[in-house]
């Protein structure tokens, strides 16, 4: 873990970037939240989690889609790590576009 932010863009070329505040134990996200970032953000966490942050923090002000999974997916990260001792804040989730 490097000691400032870091961007991370999204495998396969997605528009979803998050840069990792090792010092902090935060992640601030950008672009479209989709299952796929989702993941990339729980192996983040986990990371931040291992280096010894009981409580990690996802600003998501910077994401300005995202879908009803993506959004799932990162509630159920915080359900776990709730559940495990320590505490997932996600910051301004924004609410799902419908597709219609």
């Amino acid at each position: 873990m490097t000691p400032g932010p870091v961007p991370h863009p999204a495998p396969g070329g997605a528009s979803f970037t998050e840069t990792v505040d090792g010092r902090r134990g935060a992640i601030s996200a950008r672009g479209h939240l989709t299952t796929r970032a989702a993941d990339m953000v729980r192996g983040t966490v986990e990371v931040l989690r291992r280096s010894g942050h009981v409580s990690v923090v996802v600003d998501l002000t910077g994401v300005r889609r995202v879908d009803d999974d993506g959004l799932r997916a990162l509630h159920a990260l915080a359900d776990g790590i709730r559940e495990g001792g320590g505490r997932l804040t996600l910051v301004q989730p924004p609410a799902p576009r419908r597709h219609g």
